[in-house]
């Protein structure tokens, strides 16, 4: 049985408190002065509320939004709709998805329309190992942007999520209904390393440190990036606030953000690695 969150809609998501950082006056990635435009920390998608005002170039802005939108729409497109999160496309938002079902049990699995509202689906969260930087492995094998876990949840609209499973097996008169998700773990990464940098230098400044992962987010050199991006592998009790995310530093002299997206649904703790201390 798959573990669900809660199914209490209404303000079940708090929103972030808004914070405007002061203008950066240059690209964040590329160091461009060139036709800047705002930076959200966390995408506006997500509901970030965390500005960073001519923080981007065009060029960039236009890097970052691939993989942002990747995974907003792959990732957490059905669980965007669930909770309403913002958009600016809402008129565009799709009354119907496709639900994964198979009609008798020899029947191979196909596609059939169902209205958002009774849509179940799964949310996906990669487990990371611990990032490389962090340990004390001195000759550390990088793997990249890979896992062979995953932090899945169940959710539904206005139904308990086995429940709605069952009534929809019975509605369609079907055999089997398989409930989806995906996990983009590569740009999952550079999301949270765009995140985290950006964190960084609103609070640090953009002088503020040495970064490291500027590779990772408009490179798409994920090769190492395990060295810098990272987990907990343990299941944490959900909290209070939408999304989560500090600074700290490590003991070898690197800033390390904590980074906790949709917190409140018990998702796991991110550790990236930003850079080193000046």
């Amino acid at each position: 049985m798959i573990e669900s969150i809660s199914d209490n809609l209404k303000n079940f998501l708090p929103k972030q408190t808004k914070k405007v950082y002061s203008p950066v006056g240059k690209c964040i990635y590329c160091g461009s002065t060139e036709e800047l435009s705002l930076e959200h920390i966390i995408p506006f998608g997500l509901g970030g509320n965390l500005e960073l005002p001519d923080a981007s170039c065009r060029t960039c802005a236009k890097i970052t939004s691939t993989f942002e939108h990747t995974c907003q729409r792959t990732m957490y497109g059905p669980l965007r709709l669930l909770y309403q999160l913002p958009s600016r496309r809402k008129k565009k938002r799709p009354k119907k998805l496709p639900l994964k079902i198979k009609k008798t049990p020899t029947d191979d699995w196909s596609y059939t329309e169902i209205v958002q509202e009774k849509y179940p689906f799964l949310v996906l969260f990669p487990y990371l190992a611990v990032p490389h930087l962090l340990t004390n492995e001195t000759n550390p094998i990088n793997i990249g942007a890979k896992t062979n876990r995953l932090w899945i949840r169940g959710a539904s609209p206005s139904y308990v999520f086995n429940d709605l499973m069952e009534k929809l097996v019975n509605e369609l008169q079907v055999y089997s209904i398989m409930p989806e998700g995906k996990a983009s773990v590569p740009e999952f990464c550079q999301l949270l390393g765009k995140i985290a940098h950006s964190f960084a230098v609103g609070e640090l400044g953009y002088n503020g440190f040495e970064p490291l992962l500027l590779k990772v987010i408009v490179k798409n050199d994920l090769s190492e990036s395990d060295s810098f991006i990272g987990s907990l592998e343990n299941d944490e009790p959900p909290s209070n606030h939408l999304h989560e995310i500090s600074l700290g530093s490590s003991s070898k002299g690197y800033i390390v953000v904590r980074v906790r997206l949709l917190a409140k649904l018990g998702s796991p703790t991110y550790f990236v690695i930003v850079g080193k201390k000046c």
